[in-house]
């Protein structure tokens, strides 16, 4: 009787177990949010995030393609959106995990001319990948803007045709080169 009596438990508990693993898998598949520190910036649309479980999440800023590293404005953009997270501070919205694991989302800093910057209750109020288009260092990701909200859709579009009209950035060469044709081996 004993016997039965633990191994119910035993089935119950492994049971709970299951359902709770299926529950972190389910809420992970549909997105979240988690806050921690800029640990590295990899290229100009990605970057190394230590949540506060002390965990290391590659993070790939959503609705944006930025130039690869050994595309002409690669560097230039890696060092922008380096110069964007001097507080080190950050907010990850993410929607998916991308075919490499990584956290795809918008990740939120405080704006580098906050007077509030390097305190715990300094707003993080400025999108990276937003920021990245609005400086001429990335595209907006045509492809992927209809996940996106409409105003923040607007916002990226102005933004990237701004840019291009004032000539900043990578819109200061003649015909920049894409990144997701670049990746495709073409160079023109």
């Amino acid at each position: 009787m004993l016997i039965r009596s633990i191994s119910r438990r035993r089935g119950f508990a492994l049971l709970l177990a299951f359902l709770g693993a299926l529950a972190c898998a389910n809420a992970d598949a549909r997105g979240g949010r988690f806050k921690g520190e800029i640990r590295s910036v990899d290229d100009g649309d990605s970057l190394r995030v230590r949540d506060r479980s002390g965990n290391i999440r590659q993070v790939r800023l959503a609705f944006i393609d930025a130039p690869e590293h050994d595309q002409p404005w690669g560097a230039e953009a890696r060092e922008n959106l380096k110069r964007l997270v001097v507080g080190g501070a950050v907010t990850v919205d993410w929607r998916e995990r991308d075919r490499y694991g990584r956290y795809v989302g918008v990740a939120w800093v405080s704006s580098p001319d906050m007077p509030c910057l390097g305190r715990a209750d300094c707003p993080h109020n400025l999108d990276l990948g937003h920021a990245q288009v609005a400086s001429g260092f990335a595209w907006r990701y045509r492809a992927y803007a209809k996940h996106q909200d409409p105003q923040a859709q607007g916002q990226y579009e102005f933004s990237e045709q701004e840019a291009r009209r004032r000539r900043i950035g990578l819109w200061r060469d003649p015909s920049p080169i894409p990144p997701w044709v670049w990746r495709s081996g073409w160079r023109g």
